[in-house]
């Protein structure tokens, strides 16, 4: 039976607005068109998802073969694949190799869990005998964002598939070409195309899909408003929501800490794509005995940064994606200038004559807790720098935002770490490093940061659904 599709409530019909038109964030050209999938292509291909789901879900053994095929062919392809996330995102060449590396590395580990059963039995107290097991939770929904598309695709795919789902995949309109490529290379490893579908559209479109009745389940990372909007769509047939949202990632450093390499961390954490990923360092929290040194080094490395043409090797910040985001962040950056210092940074520029919406980084210092800049997610290349004087003024600043992604706490006594770490409300903690992912390492976030899990087993477990099968016993013999 076809499956009814709810009409979003804020558009009478899709247009053309929901058209996949990228442009070029650095040169401002148009990198081509796709059409919007209808109504009908889009219950089409979640029946079809729906359909698939026994005979993909069945054999573990075909899942994990081209899963790893997939990852061969990614890597087959990956200058193709770089090229065009550069073009579509505007990351820096060595960023979206980075990029295409995660995602084969993703596949890869998670084509061995492909065969992971994660239940268990044992005789209960009356003699019968209980059975838990894990099926798949069913067809899923991934809304994908533009900043690393391939990479935060199958970073939930992988092992959604590993679990045996079958999958409707929504990427930004931004990156629609780079995630249609892709995808098909999926199909040409080996992946049934009804198992794993592309559908193109902006926000009516991610609406019906999460709202379609067939769909029991939906991975979604991006802003916690988009985010809060898609639950209350979930809501209405209970589907499940896997979310990783906006943050305020933060970095503790102590006056034990190796404050150079701390530093070194902190940059590199802080400016990635140009400061777009919900991970990024946008708070350096410092103890007053290294403020100074800590701030002169921040400072004078982030203005070594080159803004240039992402195509460069040299270049290390790209263009923010489009011009009115480039827009909303220099519009922060003019407003804390009336009550804080812009130490270095936060002006519009043109690097090589591109007109996109590049930003020079910004360091900013002498922030109030309640500012702006602090508790918004800002996603551009802002970083501020506080001073505190204790462990407890350094975990209750650290908290004090609505987010709870990821933090770091950079010192030598280990004891000390262990009681921040377990103080800083977020799903990840990294102690004397920054940024370190990897597909067995769960991630997500508290707060205003999301719910769920995804990476490693915790990520598998994420797209099942417990059952429990009781086996009464003629004779238990008690």
């Amino acid at each position: 039976m076809t499956a009814t599709v709810k009409t979003p409530p804020w558009s009478d019909a899709w247009g053309s607005e929901e058209d996949a038109a990228p442009v070029d964030p650095a040169s401002l050209i148009a990198l081509g068109h796709i059409a919007a999938t209808t109504p009908d292509e889009l219950d089409s291909r979640v029946s079809a998802a729906h359909a698939a789901l026994p005979s993909w879900s069945r054999d573990h053994r075909q899942r994990a073969a081209v899963m790893t095929r997939w990852a061969q062919a990614l890597t087959a392809h990956a200058d193709e694949l770089v090229s065009a996330l550069v073009e579509e995102t505007g990351k820096p060449v060595r960023e979206a190799r980075a990029e295409v590396a995660g995602a084969v590395e993703a596949l890869n580990y998670n084509s061995g869990l492909c065969r992971y059963v994660g239940g268990r039995a044992g005789a209960l107290s009356d003699g019968n005998v209980l059975h838990l097991v894990r099926q798949p939770v069913g067809p899923t929904a991934f809304i994908v964002p533009w900043n690393w598309p391939v990479l935060l695709l199958l970073r939930d795919l992988s092992p959604a598939l590993a679990a045996g789902v079958t999958a409707v995949v929504k990427p930004s309109p931004q990156t629609a070409q780079v995630t249609a490529r892709v995808l098909a290379l999926g199909h040409e490893a080996g992946v049934p195309e009804d198992a794993v579908a592309l559908v193109i559209g902006n926000r009516a479109v991610g609406d019906a899909l999460v709202r379609h009745r067939l769909i029991r389940a939906v991975s979604f990372t991006g802003s916690t408003a988009v985010g809060q909007a898609i639950m209350q769509s979930a809501a209405i047939d209970l589907t499940r929501p896997l979310l990783e949202l906006g943050g305020k990632g933060v970095a503790v450093v102590f006056s034990d800490s190796d404050v150079d390499r701390a530093c070194d961390a902190i940059l590199a954490a802080a400016f990635i794509t140009a400061g777009q990923m919900c991970m990024a360092c946008t708070r350096v929290l410092v103890h007053t005995n290294v403020h100074h040194q800590v701030t002169e080094r921040i400072v004078n490395g982030t203005k070594a940064l080159r803004v240039g043409d992402p195509r460069s090797a040299d270049t290390a910040i790209g263009p923010l994606i489009s011009v009115a985001h480039a827009t909303r962040v220099l519009g922060y950056l003019d407003d804390v200038r009336r009550d804080a210092t812009v130490l270095t940074g936060g002006q519009e520029v043109h690097p090589d004559g591109l007109p996109g919406g590049f930003v020079t980084p910004a360091v900013v210092t002498d922030v109030d807790l309640d500012s702006p800049i602090v508790q918004d997610d800002v996603f551009g290349p802002v970083v501020t720098i506080e001073p505190f004087d204790s462990e407890d003024e350094a975990v209750t600043a650290a908290n004090a935002t609505p987010f709870g992604l990821v933090g770091a706490v950079w010192t030598s006594d280990v004891n000390r770490a262990w009681r921040v770490a377990s103080g800083i409300a977020a799903g990840t903690v990294w102690v004397n490093g920054y940024n370190k992912s990897y597909p067995e390492m769960p991630s997500g976030g508290f707060k205003g940061s999301g719910l769920g899990r995804t990476r490693g087993i915790e990520g598998v477990e994420q797209f099942t659904e417990v059952k429990n099968v009781h086996f009464t016993v003629d004779d238990p013999g008690v």
